[in-house]
């Protein structure tokens, strides 16, 4: 059984990713939180909580690439580059399956955990409002 607290979550996510200030997120929780006490009866009010978020504006504002995202790759590209450069220098031109492991999948490793971090950040972010 879903909860108005549950309501207020699901609200507050969606508002977070449409970039509101923090204070216009706590007016429009605490509105739901004073008209409803339940999950069904704010949505019978107000909505779904992703629609009733899209009611509000989005705010535009200087998108920037997260920070671990452009350090995760920032050091896969240099990862694939030093294998690429070391494999050029050494005598062996064969290219095998193992040497494209070991160039591409720790890039692909790093970069999975850099979008992770900063996808985990962003919720703790929305969470704090």
């Amino acid at each position: 059984m879903k909860t108005v607290d549950d309501y207020r979550r699901e609200l507050r996510f969606s508002l977070f990713l449409q970039e509101l200030d923090k204070t216009t997120i706590r007016d429009i929780l605490d509105e739901v939180s004073s008209e409803c006490s339940t999950y069904a009866e704010a949505v019978e009010k107000f909505g779904e909580p992703e629609e009733y978020a899209s009611a509000f504006p989005e705010v535009k504002t200087k998108r920037r690439m997260p920070l671990f995202m452009f350090i995760g790759s920032t050091l896969a590209i240099l990862w694939i580059i030093s294998n690429i450069v070391r494999r050029e220098t050494s005598a062996d031109d064969a290219v095998t399956l193992g040497h494209m492991l070991v160039t591409f999948l720790p890039a692909l490793g790093i970069i999975a955990l850099c979008i992770l971090i900063d996808f985990l950040r962003a919720l703790r972010r929305a969470s704090k409002i």
